[in-house]
């Protein structure tokens, strides 16, 4: 059984002027992150499109310039699974002002053994590494623009997910590694935000999960195809601009709250609002141990 394309259940996110904003969105070439470049550079944001392919770039490029004729857009290739590459991107990018960063891109993997360039598990290192390298080698520009903001993403599956003393390193189970670097997304914002705000550092972490979307990320191991049918039937399983507006909300409230997404179906779908965090980013000494874990695996780390 084959379904047609899904459609928009949401209405649009109604978003603040963000003339004079720089935004960086990874992973912007398509699905959940070319649908928040597209919402950003429409309310008048300055968007840098960071992506793998610099042909896909341009072209998601040209997408949201049909939509929005007026957008402000330009391409930066950079791949997560290397930090020499996020380094080069990093010192391009950082070299004018960025009052937002969304750490959106990120992969699945039907490889256990699959690692990144520097040896780290390919799901932990790109997921959650290479955002939080990126995050690093561009925070001088962010303390510095004023009001800045860095938005992680996180999923449904961070709830499954731990941080052991040997995260970074392939666990045996594609699953547990997603879950893993999904939770790790999550708990980076949050120890982030914690250790900005006690150092009176005005960038603010907020994260974020777009529930259930259709996109490429499972395209390597996603879910059978009945449980994708009847997520489609039941309105459980949304498109990428209805799993954008938590991203959204995220990166433009006032006074955001400490995650979000979407409100319906259990977490997969709906309006989004204020969610709680999962259960595992509660631990104690979570957050101090992926900092410390994160920092020694990419010899990079914050000033803060």
């Amino acid at each position: 059984m084959r379904l047609g394309k899904i459609r928009d259940r949401l209405v649009p996110l109604p978003l603040p002027d963000l003339t004079g904003r720089r935004a960086v969105v990874t992973g912007a070439s398509a699905g959940i992150g070319l649908a928040t470049a597209a919402a950003l550079a429409g309310a008048g944001a300055t968007v840098v499109l960071a992506v793998r392919s610099r042909q896909r770039g341009e072209d998601a490029a040209g997408l949201i310039r049909r939509r929005h004729p007026e957008a402000d857009l330009t391409v930066e290739t950079v791949e997560l699974g290397s930090l020499a590459s996020i380094a080069e991107a990093a010192k391009r990018i950082g070299a004018q002002p960025v009052h937002l960063l969304v750490n959106n891109a990120g992969l699945g993997s039907s490889d256990p053994a699959a690692l990144t360039e520097d040896g780290f598990d390919l799901q932990i290192g790109v997921n959650h590494l290479g955002a939080w390298a990126l995050t690093a080698g561009l925070f001088p520009v962010l303390r510095e623009s004023g009001g800045a903001r860095v938005v992680t993403l996180g999923s449904t599956m961070s709830e499954r997910g731990r941080i052991e003393a040997d995260f970074g390193r392939p666990t045996g189970s594609t699953v547990r590694s997603y879950c893993d670097s999904k939770l790790a997304t999550v708990v980076f914002a949050t120890e982030l935000r914690r250790r900005a705000t006690e150092a009176h550092v005005d960038v603010l972490a907020v994260p974020a999960h777009p529930g259930w979307c259709d996109t490429a990320i499972f395209a390597n191991g996603g879910p059978p195809a009945f449980v994708t049918v009847i997520g489609r039937l039941t309105g459980a399983i949304q498109t990428p601009a209805d799993g954008a507006q938590p991203v959204l909300l995220a990166a433009t409230v006032p006074r955001p709250g400490d995650y979000y997404g979407p409100l319906k179906h259990r977490g997969s779908a709906g309006p989004a609002g204020v969610v709680a965090l999962p259960a595992p980013a509660l631990d104690p000494g979570v957050g101090q141990r992926l900092w410390e874990r994160s920092t020694e695996l990419t010899g990079v780390g914050f000033d803060l």
